[in-house]
């Protein structure tokens, strides 16, 4: 079904695109619009007064869309989005492990230059150097956007991308910031999103891959490849991110933020039924979600799918998906079709099934060391039907700590007192095992310690059982821990 699903899809694309005029970006033919400076770059890269590059009546690149110039006279140029390049440079300017030599050198492409009307790399033809500022896209506006500025919907068959010098080289031996990629499962990829008329995601974003380390090998193509695109459907515009293994959190990639863009190629507007948009996926339990979507016009009835598997129809605006798999991530499609067969491109949207299965509780949970103010416990490990994530440890029905291994030393306790102690699984979905309890009382006097193994290091926590770094203040009676055991003290 599979199989059938794809060659219909296939047959479909072909017969429009067949019917349909390619439309090719020509940037060679705008290089006089773009004057070209000293090393190879558009003129105006820096200047915040030109907001897009324009070429052929119809594709429009961001450039400084969104960002913000520096009112620093002395401080460091800042661009962003996409510029206009010839130099072709491919030279390595990081080898000293700094990124410094790469301000004057962003310019270049690992290809060597751009692309002729054959598909030939040619030094001196122009190409586009795209670096993406994460930190000013917005759900509105993208740094790295391409609109098609006839206002019509467009079907994208691909685009020619290849490395940035930065990005190469950082990944090849560290720039500074980056970090080479010696790792299996290491990757930095490019992530091409559609969009709709109102500027939402439209059709499934396609990832291509920068660089990867895998197999214990680095594959990372220096020559222009064909991405290709017409499974985004009919769009008004796409836009670029990207991610990398090589991350710092909310600082972004560590991993240069550039790609070079050598071509883009889309199918004329051809008037076709509307796809369903707004998709909006609940999870109803381990396996069923129910996805709705937006009224289609002209729809007589709606395809679903799931990961590109067909499962049935419906003329509502909503379907509930079953027998799916436990705690699994899938992408749900809905397909218009109209009285006359004709059908849309598809919307989508991912959700992961529930896990509610509870894992098994800790085994054989048991003292393993008491003291006047402290009880060890230690305990067998549960089990889970996905995975156990950590434990939770309850004094006298309160919680106590969530450790992630199967031991505890709870600490501030009093002497000689009889502790209700309680143990469960906590697994990846938060769900709880049953809690397995027991009793245990602390010492009500010091044991004895032979002096000559006496350890003095001492370690002193709050009456709570957290751990100090520096000392009490006056008046405050805290934990104290050395190798003659613990004791309450109150410092004066």
């Amino acid at each position: 079904m599979k199989r059938l699903v794809a060659q219909l899809m296939l047959l479909s694309l072909w017969s429009s695109m067949l019917a349909t005029d390619t439309i090719r970006l020509d940037m060679s033919a705008h290089l006089d619009d773009y004057e070209q400076d000293a090393d190879g770059k558009w003129a105006m890269t820096y200047s915040g007064e030109y907001t897009s590059l324009d070429f052929n009546d119809l594709f429009t690149f961001s450039h400084m869309q969104n960002a913000i110039q520096s009112q620093d006279p002395n401080g460091m140029p800042y661009w962003e989005g996409f510029t206009l390049c010839t130099n072709g440079d491919k030279e390595d300017y990081g080898m000293a492990g700094s990124s410094n030599g790469w301000i004057e050198h962003q310019w270049g492409c690992m290809a060597g230059g751009g692309l002729d009307a054959d598909g030939k790399t040619v030094n001196g033809l122009p190409y586009m150097v795209a670096y993406w500022g994460y930190n000013s896209d917005s759900e509105d506006s993208h740094c790295l956007q391409i609109d098609f500025s006839d206002g019509q919907t467009h079907r994208p068959l691909g685009i020619w991308v290849c490395n940035h010098p930065w990005a190469y080289y950082g990944i090849e031996h560290d720039d500074g910031f980056a970090h080479s990629f010696a790792d299996n499962g290491a990757y930095f990829n490019l992530i091409i999103h559609g969009l709709d008329e109102e500027g939402k995601e439209a059709g499934m974003p396609i990832t291509y891959s920068l660089a990867s380390f895998h197999d214990n090998k680095l594959d990372m193509p220096t020559a222009w490849t064909w991405i290709e695109l017409s499974s985004l459907g009919q769009v008004n515009g796409l836009y670029f991110t990207m991610e990398s293994s090589d991350e710092a959190g909310a600082l972004g990639m560590n991993t240069a933020a550039y790609f070079c863009l050598g071509g883009m190629e889309v199918l004329e507007h051809v008037d076709e039924i509307a796809r369903p948009t707004g998709l909006q996926a609940e999870v109803i339990d381990e396996h069923s979600v129910r996805v709705t979507w937006s009224k289609v016009s002209d729809a007589a009835y709606y395809r679903l799918y799931v990961d590109s598997v067909l499962v049935d129809s419906t003329d509502t605006r909503e379907f509930l998906f079953t027998d799916l798999e436990t705690y699994t991530q899938y992408r749900f499609f809905a397909e218009a079709v109209s009285a006359y067969g004709e059908h849309s491109d598809w919307g989508y949207t991912t959700a992961r099934t529930k896990d509610m299965t509870p894992p098994t509780p800790p085994q054989n949970v048991r003292v393993t060391e008491t003291g006047m103010y402290k009880i060890v416990l230690s305990w067998d490990a549960g089990t889970d039907n996905i995975a156990v994530d950590k434990y939770a440890v309850y004094v006298d029905g309160k919680r106590y700590s969530r450790p992630k291994y199967t031991t505890v030393s709870i600490t501030g306790l009093d002497a000689g007192r009889t502790y209700k102690l309680e143990v469960e699984t906590l697994d990846t979905s938060g769900n709880a095992s049953e809690r397995v309890s027991l009793e245990a009382t602390t010492l009500s006097s010091p044991t004895a310690i032979d002096e000559t193994t006496n350890d003095k290091k001492q370690t002193v926590y709050t009456i709570d059982g957290r751990q100090m770094n520096g000392r009490p203040t006056k008046g405050q009676v805290s934990i104290v821990q050395t190798g003659n055991g613990t004791k309450k003290v109150m410092y004066k």
